[in-house]
């Protein structure tokens, strides 16, 4: 009776494994939907490998993607996407966001927790650029990324609450390109503020970046002049950006050996 008992046990478990099998080889990708590059990064063949032949392509900041599956590769989550090109990689869950909101107008409110009662850390500057990381009904869970300096570094915000409106924000991408060479101009004026062997060089490079942003012509122009004219930048009439040449106190152009110092006169 026992040798029945232990056949069909068997049985049972022979045909539970099959299904389980079955099962899994027939399970559907899951489609997490549109995401957007956090930054400039690669994509990978195989998950967690960093190796030049395992490249695919290289995803922009702001690029839309198409999130495929979550995969877990030695305790680190990846994202399995394809681009709009159809290439087909993996890389690191955390370096994409499901939206990203961009800030056009002063005065949005960067609050503690989804309520007005909980009070605000402050305002969102123009320019930054809000990275989605949670939603609640009209609330928004977003990082944002400043290009506004404030005590010698970007103002940057984490686990801030925002609210979305067409007042102060927008999701035009076109923007959001603006906004990338806003901040990175911004991070290469603030390295200029230590006046050493490399100022020059740092300035024309911001020189570039901003340049480029004015050319797009659209709802930051107004903040990139302002920026501009902050480090004695001007732009003429066709779009192009010149660094004025310091001048001394009485008037002349300094001697090129001579660093120029805002603060001196």
């Amino acid at each position: 009776m026992r040798k029945w008992h232990f056949i069909l046990f068997f049985i049972i478990l022979i045909s539970f494994l099959g299904v389980c099998k079955k099962n899994e080889t027939q399970k559907p990708e899951q489609i997490l939907g549109t995401r957007y590059s956090r930054f400039d990064q690669y994509i990978y063949s195989r998950a967690g490998s960093s190796k030049k032949a395992d490249k695919v392509a290289l995803v922009y900041a702001l690029e839309e993607v198409t999130g495929l599956e979550v995969v877990e590769e030695k305790k680190t989550q990846y994202l399995k996407l394809k681009t709009v090109t159809g290439k087909e990689g993996y890389a690191p869950f955390k370096n994409f966001t499901e939206g990203v909101w961009f800030v056009v107008k002063e005065g949005a409110n960067a609050f503690r927790k989804p309520t007005p009662t909980a009070g605000t850390k402050g305002k969102l500057n123009v320019g930054s650029i809000c990275f989605i990381e949670e939603e609640q009904a009209d609330w928004v869970n977003a990082r944002c990324l400043s290009a506004h300096i404030k005590d010698g570094e970007l103002e940057d915000w984490n686990d801030v609450w925002i609210q979305p409106s067409e007042a102060y924000f927008s999701k035009d991408p076109l923007i959001g390109q603006t906004a990338l060479l806003i901040r990175e101009a911004t991070k290469l004026l603030l390295k200029t503020d230590s006046f050493g062997p490399d100022h020059d060089s740092l300035m024309s490079k911001a020189k570039e970046k901003l340049t480029a942003a004015y050319e797009k012509d659209d709802i930051y122009k107004g903040y990139i002049i302002k920026l501009a004219e902050e480090k004695k930048i001007y732009f003429s009439n066709q779009g192009e950006a010149e660094i004025q040449q310091p001048q001394n106190n009485q008037g002349y152009p300094q001697e090129n050996n001579q660093p120029y110092n805002p603060n001196q006169y």
